[in-house]
């Protein structure tokens, strides 16, 4: 896998998803997005998850992880992540 390409895939993806309404983001804690997008011919697989890294303070840690759907690259993908506080928190918790 070309970590340099896939390394920007992520960050953009990461950027992207940092960029949403806090609705949006909370939606992430529950299911994970997954999408396929091709650069330079090499199709990379793409997967953002979302999970509270300190649940009391809100503080959730965005995970986007990619992968060239090879065989090493699947089972070690590159990954990004950063960490976002909530404003109102999630309901219902």
């Amino acid at each position: 896998m070309n970590k340099e390409k896939a390394g920007q895939i992520a960050e953009k993806k990461l950027q992207e998803i940092l960029c949403r309404k806090e609705p949006d983001l909370i939606k992430l804690l529950d299911k994970s997005e997954y999408e396929l997008r091709t650069k330079d011919g090499v199709e990379y697989q793409i997967r953002a998850n979302a999970f509270y890294d300190d649940k009391d303070e809100k503080i959730i840690r965005v995970l986007v992880s990619v992968d060239d759907q090879g065989f090493w690259s699947t089972f070690m993908p590159l990954t990004v992540s950063d960490l976002l506080t909530l404003k109102s928190g999630r309901m219902g918790d």
